[in-house]
């Protein structure tokens, strides 16, 4: 795993995060890397010994952190966790959806069930948390950053339409509640990662990553710690600025293009 930028230890300082997913990859490492630089952390996700793992590490890192194992499809699960985080800490100053799971299948090989799967885990449960968090805590508090998790490239990947369909509807989200919820002093930003080595990397043949790989211009694929020094960046001061839009990263991917040949023709 490469290294996290290195931020001043008291960048966010009394600041509180929520992170979703936080047991692993991406989520695991944002966590880190903001309790590095002063944040309290609420940790959520639905495998209780990687929550706990990842609390731990926090609490090596100097900082505090809460554990809250459940399933955020269920829609009193946002209730129950946004409980958990003012009782522990009174505010939540940053939530960052990392929360999402998709699976590859040709278009015409996903059921609707399949489809209704991932935007269940993907738009639903981001939208009712999202929700349950501006009202009772960033809008009363008048402050607040909101992140969510697009997918790079910016376009159609195939075998992924399902899901590259829910992360368009998101990051739309993200510059939407910016234009209305800027009036509270909350700013909303989609982060779009390209392709990161992590668990849910592993579910996809080598080939697969092979290829993906072939079409990052800085020749790797992406390791946690890129995404999370970005969205670390974004809860300072630093980034007080920057609302409403998409920081993608992803090695150049986006900008290069497919990096991959057109499928043959099927004739009749």
């Amino acid at each position: 795993m490469s290294a996290a930028p290195s931020f001043h230890p008291a960048a966010l300082a009394g600041k509180v995060v929520l992170v979703t997913g936080g047991g692993t990859g991406i989520g695991r490492a944002s966590a880190l890397a903001m309790a590095a630089c002063g944040a309290k952390l609420v940790l959520a996700g639905r495998r209780e010994v990687l929550l706990k793992e990842t609390a731990e590490l926090v609490r090596a890192a100097g900082s505090e952190a809460v554990v809250v194992a459940g399933d955020i499809r269920e829609p009193e699960s946002a209730g129950e966790l946004v409980d958990a985080a003012l009782a522990a800490f009174g505010r939540i100053d940053v939530l960052v959806n990392n929360a999402g799971g998709q699976f590859q299948a040709p278009a015409e090989d996903i059921t609707l069930n399949g489809w209704r799967a991932v935007h269940r885990l993907s738009v639903d449960s981001v939208w009712n948390l999202t929700r349950e968090v501006a009202v009772r805590a960033m809008i009363p508090q008048r402050s607040g950053l909101l992140v969510f998790m697009a997918f790079s490239p910016h376009r159609g990947i195939p075998g992924m339409v399902h899901a590259t369909a829910a992360r368009a509807a998101v990051e739309n989200l993200a510059s939407g509640l910016a234009l209305e919820w800027s009036r509270y002093g909350i700013r909303s930003v989609a982060v779009a990662p390209g392709s990161i080595v992590s668990e849910g990397l592993e579910q996809y043949s080598a080939q697969a990553r092979a290829e993906w790989e072939q079409g990052v211009p800085l020749g790797r694929l992406g390791q946690p710690d890129d995404v999370a020094g970005a969205i670390t960046f974004l809860a300072t001061d630093a980034a007080r600025y920057i609302t409403g839009t998409t920081i993608t990263i992803d090695g150049g991917a986006d900008a290069w293009g497919s990096g991959r040949p057109v499928p043959a023709k099927e004739l009749p």
